[in-house]
């Protein structure tokens, strides 16, 4: 990263039960090698639920799933599409390995837990990988925490967030917001605090917003 480079924040809302969040991620990562140094990305993750209904203990993913697309064969039509799709962005989904779905409240309070935005990023990315394929329960405390051990390393600080009952009613106080401002699905980013991209989309869109924050910045600062 260049000594020039220009702070950018980048807001994600997302939820890591998701994986067309997943697949956003690494398109704006694609995007971002395309910008090179010319900004310098503060990627903040922001909670959101796309199931907030599922129990504590998870329930049969594909049951779960069955029951929002309506059958089998519209579920194995949208998996093939996603495998294919994330086969071209470095994603090795693994649906039918996935035992259940998740309620991710306790994942996003244990994002939130770690101090610094880089360590924030690398545990979203680990839980992504754990889900998607790796195929682990993620509505095991032990499991999860073998997968954030290496970010959090201290099974106090662990275990004081994931008993702590405030830090989940945070992050619902959160979610609800986003709900209030219109944010209805997600991946959804706010990019350079003022324009809005929905959707993963290809990595020349987010080039193209970038790119065009950048100029108006540019812009203002010459009239000034």
């Amino acid at each position: 990263m260049s000594t020039n480079s220009e702070p950018f924040s980048i807001d994600i809302v997302s939820d890591v039960a998701c994986p067309w969040c997943y697949v956003g991620k690494k398109k704006l990562e694609l995007a971002l090698q395309t910008v090179g140094d010319k900004i310098d990305p503060q990627v903040r993750w922001r909670p959101f639920q796309l199931s907030p209904e599922i129990p504590e203990e998870g329930i049969d993913y594909k049951e779960h799933l069955t029951q929002k697309f309506g059958s089998l064969d519209r579920l194995d039509g949208a998996w093939q599409r996603l495998t294919e799709i994330g086969r071209s962005v470095g994603i090795p989904f693994q649906f039918e390995a996935i035992p259940k779905a998740t309620n991710t409240l306790i994942l996003h309070a244990l994002v939130a837990g770690l101090p610094t935005l880089e360590e924030q990023a690398k545990l979203v990315d680990l839980f992504f990988a754990a889900n998607f394929s790796e195929g682990k329960d993620l509505t095991d405390k032990e499991t999860i925490w073998k997968v954030a051990e290496p970010l959090y390393k201290d099974r106090g600080k662990f275990d004081s967030i994931f008993e702590n009952p405030e830090l989940k009613e945070n992050i619902r106080q959160e979610i609800s917001y986003y709900h209030q401002n219109g944010i209805s699905g997600v991946p959804y980013f706010i990019i350079g605090g003022k324009y809005a991209v929905s959707g993963a989309q290809d990595p020349s869109v987010f080039v193209e917003v970038i790119e065009t924050v950048l100029k108006e910045r540019e812009s203002e600062k010459q009239s000034q």
